[in-house]
């Protein structure tokens, strides 16, 4: 593979990881989850098996999005330049 395109291929994957771990961990697994929490308290509408799925989302939030975030950065460290390669 040419070198410029495994290049390519690196950015895509460190890009890819890094917006898909703040999408699933910051959006889908921490603002979703308090805002259901704050809309749930407001409208007197919270129950506690809501309450307790949404406060275990807010406590995994950060490790999901770190871990895909991490298996993106491998995967994209396939594509990196070796220096044996020059």
């Amino acid at each position: 593979m040419r070198r410029n395109a495994k290049r390519a291929l690196a950015y895509l994957f460190s890009i890819l990881g890094t917006v898909l771990g703040l999408y699933v961990g910051g959006y889908w697994l921490f603002a979703r989850p308090v805002y259901w929490l704050v809309t749930g308290f407001t409208a007197s509408t919270l129950t506690a098996s809501i309450l307790i799925i949404n406060i275990f989302k807010i406590f995994i939030a950060s490790t999901v999005g770190g871990g895909i975030w991490c298996i993106c950065d491998i995967i994209a460290s396939f594509f990196r330049d070796d220096p044996r390669d020059d």
